[in-house]
């Protein structure tokens, strides 16, 4: 029951925010909203497909590919996002704290494979460390990036919170509220409202 609430709370958000960013798309011709856009609605294609199974067959995904390939469609249209305002610049690229990203990404990688399958949990990792490569990188050249400060710190909450949701699914199960699970993922849709001010910001400073 827990679940089906949290999913259909998470799709309004995202259906909303999706919606808001395609008219700022549309009447500021402005291809970061564009990206903006495909993001969340790559996102709730994923979330849509999950709750129909629950729905209808009352449990989650037998072949949960059909989610994944969304959710990783909106990976990458994330970092496009944040490609889009300014590629990165040589200085953060030789910095060692951007590639602290990619190696606790693998870290996990590693550590999720005791459940999830190999090639899955690699696609998610390679994804993951480059928005966390990105992210740091811009956090860390505050002059060359300052409009990008807010985007570049949601961005990071929201790889934590997938993080935090995906280890508290290996050890939780229960449809209750007393699972971490969903407690991150409420926090996870919520993030989805902050990134909306945070890319206007990036977009209009």
């Amino acid at each position: 029951m827990i679940e089906s609430f949290d999913n259909s709370l998470q799709i309004i958000v995202l259906l909303i925010c999706a919606s808001i960013a395609l008219y700022k798309a549309i009447t500021q011709h402005s291809q970061t909203w564009v990206l903006a856009f495909l993001f969340f609605g790559s996102w709730v294609l994923g979330d849509i497909y999950w709750l129909v199974c629950l729905l209808f067959y009352g449990k989650t995904p037998q072949i949960s590919i059909v989610s994944d390939l969304s959710w990783y469609a909106s990976y990458i249209f994330l970092y496009l996002l944040l490609y889009h305002r300014s590629a990165p610049d040589k200085e953060s690229i030789k910095h060692l704290i951007p590639w602290l990203g990619p190696i606790f990404a693998a870290g996990m990688a590693i550590f999720f494979m005791q459940w999830g399958e190999i090639l899955s949990n690699l696609i998610y990792a390679s994804l993951m460390g480059l928005l966390l490569f990105a992210a740091l990188g811009r956090k860390i050249d505050r002059r060359r990036y300052r409009n990008q400060q807010f985007l570049s710190g949601m961005i990071l909450l929201f790889c934590l919170l997938e993080y935090g949701l995906w280890t508290a699914s290996c050890f939780w199960s229960s449809d209750t509220l007393s699972n971490p699970y969903y407690w991150f993922d409420f926090l996870l849709t919520l993030s989805f409202i902050f990134l909306l001010p945070a890319i206007k910001k990036a977009v209009t400073e």
